[in-house]
């Protein structure tokens, strides 16, 4: 991808705004959005002269994993995930291509409110606002990044970031303008990103289970499994009913896909935003139809934040609290949050919203105390190896009452997870369990 070749250059191979040319005594000729033939500016049209009167809302389209794209697929997929990207805002989101959008580069987007990117309607840009998260571009990543983009025989997902940024109009656009939305548009680098021996073969086949999943979304293949949270006293007395989530097998898989096989992989390409939202979705759609039901479902250390991708659900929790007290929000793998100021914020915004925080696989021995206390959660929830270890002897029976003795500093539940058989019961209720879960008192069932 090129860069600027100078201060007051396009980035080279790229296109330049609709109706924009250099600064001219002339000013007459411009280049248009689709090709770089010179065409004369439409100033007797009186949408575009509206478009240009008024300064209208813009957001940035940046597509965060195309230089890995270009490392695992080569520069001829890399450039047709960028075009696909373009059509799909053509197609969705642009009422007029000569002043909605921008090309600034082939990672790069501008789009400005327009018609068909209604951005008054949905209170957008309000960052007074708590949540910081708007449905505009909520919309704009969920539909631009709903496929793979297909090209020479090849299927990959596209990573999308995406926010507001004032900007002029595509006009008025300057090439210090320009610039600076490039560097704002490109998120921090992963300080934990790594280029291993074997990581070309590791992406792609880490991609495949991508679109894999991707495509079971689509096709509605994604359900759950409930398991109880109970009383070890009684177990018709149910803290919640735990979702797991698991992927129908497609043609020739002789099982399901579960959460410990693709997850991973999403979270090593930094893809599990849509997944997470559509499981939220899921759950709420589950709270409707069963009006009594309590139930927990788990979203990736990725999507503690709130930011726009929370965008839909904040606002159906704000309008329906009855419904949000019945939620429980499980966190896995929380020893990776990548910001833990994000993950506090996250984890109070959703509090105050009437839900309750989870903590799952505390124990598990990469776990961040520091992490756990950030998130102040209601509810943790016990690696299940703890339990096992407990089965061997008194050293592991010792350990299980040290962590349960913790956690109850950390939140008012803790539940001993991986309750598979009777003595599992007595064991753990002999530490001073007071939840339970696990396949011995509670089977998966397709109902919370």
């Amino acid at each position: 991808m090129a860069a600027l070749s100078s201060p007051t250059a396009w980035p080279a191979g790229t296109h330049r705004p609709a109706a924009w040319a250099q600064r001219t005594p002339a000013g007459s000729r411009v280049h248009g959005a689709h090709g770089p033939h010179a065409e004369p500016v439409a100033r007797n049209s009186t949408a575009a002269a509206a478009r240009i009167a008024a300064r209208r809302a813009c957001a940035f389209v940046f597509i965060a994993n195309l230089p890995h794209l270009v490392e695992a697929y080569g520069q001829d997929f890399a450039s047709a995930a960028s075009l696909e990207v373009q059509r799909r805002l053509c197609a969705n989101f642009i009422s007029l291509p000569s002043s909605d959008m921008a090309r600034l580069r082939d990672d790069c987007f501008l789009l400005w409110e327009n018609e068909a990117f209604d951005c008054a309607a949905h209170g957008m840009r309000d960052r007074g606002d708590a949540p910081h998260a708007s449905r505009p571009i909520e919309t704009l990543l969920a539909v631009l990044g709903a496929e793979p983009v297909r090209a020479g025989g090849i299927a990959a997902l596209v990573q999308l970031h995406a926010d507001w940024i004032d900007v002029r109009s595509p006009q008025q656009l300057g090439a210090s303008e320009i610039e600076l939305t490039l560097w704002t548009a490109q998120p921090f680098p992963d300080s934990r990103e790594s280029r291993a021996d074997g990581w070309r073969q590791l992406y792609r086949a880490d991609m495949d289970v991508a679109v894999r999943v991707s495509e079971a979304l689509r096709a509605e293949d994604l359900s759950f499994s409930w398991q109880p949270v109970v009383h070890p006293g009684s177990v018709a007395t149910t803290l919640y009913r735990a979702g797991r989530a698991r992927i129908a097998p497609s043609h020739g898989e002789a099982a399901s896909l579960l959460p410990e096989v693709f997850m991973p992989c999403l979270q090593r390409l930094g893809l599990t935003r849509a997944f997470d939202r559509t499981v939220m979705r899921r759950a709420v759609a589950a709270l409707r139809l069963q009006p009594s039901a309590h139930i927990g479902v788990s979203i990736s250390a990725q999507g503690i934040q709130v930011d726009h991708w929370w965008a839909s659900l904040l606002a159906v929790l704000d309008r329906e609290p009855a419904l949000a007290s019945r939620l429980v929000i499980e966190i896995a793998d929380s020893a990776a949050l990548p910001d833990l100021e994000a993950a506090h914020d996250f984890c109070v915004q959703l509090q105050l919203r009437g839900c309750r925080i989870a903590i799952r696989d505390f124990g598990s021995g990469t776990d961040n105390l520091a992490a756990v206390q950030a998130c102040g959660p209601d509810i943790v929830k016990l690696d299940a190896a703890l339990l096992r270890r407990a089965r061997d002897n008194e050293f592991g029976r010792e350990c299980l009452r040290g962590m349960l003795a913790m956690c109850a500093h950390f939140a008012p539940h803790v539940v001993v997870d991986g309750v598979e058989r009777d003595d599992d019961v007595h064991i753990a209720s002999h530490a001073g369990a007071q939840w339970l879960q696990g396949y011995g008192i509670g089977r998966d069932g397709g109902r919370p």
